[in-house]
């Protein structure tokens, strides 16, 4: 709503003093020099640009944010993406996304634009900026003449470069998950359940509770990279969006990453029908693949929809009697019940020094690492980690800033560590909520939306927000031909 109106006041404003937002139009088929104070209008649709930053020459390359959904050249929106090639393709990095409406001046005075885009620090603090409007473009230079320049990148292998990348983690996604993504036969899906339930029981970097069990936190090292996705709910897209998205699935395959999803995988939401529990199953079955292939790295934290309990229920529609009917009826009763026993396996908390997960809510009580260790039979801390929601004028059991501190504390944790939760949309217009209710470094992250997939992802030694768009992913990757029909 607010990037509504701010688009409205601004065209009123551009109608009222037309002189004020004159630029140049341009065709550029070559290199162009901008020169100082002048404004050009480009509409690059058709091709991607590199940008040769003011004054050393810096390469920066602005991609139409490419979708998979039709065909290798269309694009998702009227956005664009704007990164450093010489960091975009080889590890899990940050870059830009100019929306409609949005402006970026370019400069060596910010440090986040040095970190993001490797500009340097001699780069003056206003070089650059480029401004995007229905799809065109306008850039700007700052600095005297010659300034920066830009120019097409017309060669296939060029414009093509963010889908074709995109396209070679889909086959890798079908190597494994199968081709094509489907629904798992019965006797595949318990034989699969089963060795995921064998790999919990001797799960990493879980320390084990006083019965010599799995305790309820994940302890991963800190040298590990984290990516950290929120509530699916049977959003089998969204995850598959998110496997094709940055480096995450690159890191994987090398070591370098863990994938941490923090529960409530399963059960519809929103404007779907909420009783549908097929493509719950095959959600299940895609992070049971996921984690027989890296089960060093994929996590699953539960979530208070990962229950066959009848308390679970949304607009009258009892989901976790309704879950259970139809893995009995589908997959058998030998099958819920090595579902009940992965309920049982999973943790509830996930951390290392950079930061800590949990599916709904730090805990209000008074807790310690050992009493989540020991969470097993504590009913009392699973509700309150699994089912709590922030403090509000009609929930008072809510938790609040003194217990988001109090969960840093018990673990050990620096004052300024991230803290992530799910379970709780905050509106109907993102995915990913940061500092909320004011509490700095304090993140929801909700990546069941329709329209984008938040998540959580770490550069260098800091957890970053990352959104991208929505696609139809299983329909795109079973669509693609095999090797023979290359």
């Amino acid at each position: 709503m607010a990037r509504f109106i701010r688009k409205l006041l601004k065209k009123l404003f551009k109608s009222a003093f037309p002189n004020l937002f004159w630029s140049e139009e341009v065709n550029i088929k070559d290199t162009y020099q901008l020169s100082d104070k002048k404004k050009i209008k480009v509409h690059i649709r058709d091709y991607p640009f590199q940008i040769n930053l003011y004054p050393d020459d810096k390469a920066l390359h602005l991609y139409p944010e490419p979708s998979l959904n039709c065909s290798s050249d269309s694009v998702a929106t009227n956005s664009y993406i704007l990164f450093d090639p010489d960091s975009f393709y080889s590890d899990i990095c940050r870059f830009y996304r100019l929306q409609d409406d949005d402006t970026i001046t370019l400069g060596g005075s910010d440090p986040e634009q040095r970190a993001i885009l490797n500009i340097s620090k001699k780069t003056p603090a206003r070089t650059l900026s480029i401004s995007n409007e229905d799809g065109w473009l306008t850039f700007k230079s700052h600095v005297p003449n010659p300034g920066s320049s830009i120019s097409p990148l017309f060669k296939d292998k060029k414009v093509k470069r963010v889908v074709n990348w995109r396209q070679k983690k889909l086959r890798r996604l079908r190597e494994i998950f199968g081709n094509p993504i489907a629904l798992l036969p019965p006797d595949e899906a318990i034989a699969l359940l089963q060795k995921v339930n064998e790999i919990l029981e001797h799960e990493k970097h879980r320390p084990r509770d006083k019965d010599g069990r799995p305790g309820g936190v994940v302890a991963l090292p800190d040298e590990s990279t984290t990516v950290i996705v929120g509530d699916l709910h049977a959003k089998v897209d969204n995850l598959l969006v998110v496997l094709s998205q940055n480096n995450f699935l690159e890191a994987l395959d090398a070591g370098r990453a863990t994938l941490v999803i923090i529960g409530d995988a399963v059960h519809p939401e929103g404007d779907t029908a909420l009783d549908e529990m097929v493509s719950s199953m095959l959600m299940m079955d895609l992070i049971f693949k996921l984690k027989v292939h890296f089960p060093k790295q994929v996590f699953y934290l539960r979530g208070n929809h990962d229950s066959f309990s009848e308390e679970i229920a949304k607009h009258g529609i009892p989901q976790g009697l309704l879950w259970e009917k139809t893995l009995r009826k589908q997959r058998g009763k030998a099958y819920k019940k090595e579902m009940s026993r992965f309920y049982e396996l999973l943790p509830y908390v996930a951390y290392s020094r950079h930061f800590v997960a949990c599916h709904a809510a730090p805990p209000v009580s008074s807790t310690s690492l050992g009493k989540i260790i020991n969470i097993r039979n504590n009913r009392k801390l699973y509700n309150e980690l699994a089912d709590n929601r922030l403090r509000q004028a009609n929930r008072p059991s809510g938790y609040a800033k003194s217990d988001v501190k109090r969960f840093r504390k018990c673990l050990d944790l620096a004052k300024n560590t991230p803290v992530i939760v799910g379970h709780t949309c905050l509106s109907l217009d993102d995915t990913l909520w940061e500092n909320v209710n004011d509490i700095e470094n304090h993140y929801v992250v909700y990546s069941s939306d329709n329209r984008r997939v938040g998540l959580m992802a770490q550069v260098g030694d800091r957890l970053y927000p990352f959104r991208y768009p929505v696609e139809s992913m299983m329909s795109i990757i079973n669509a693609l031909p095999g090797e023979e029909e290359k």
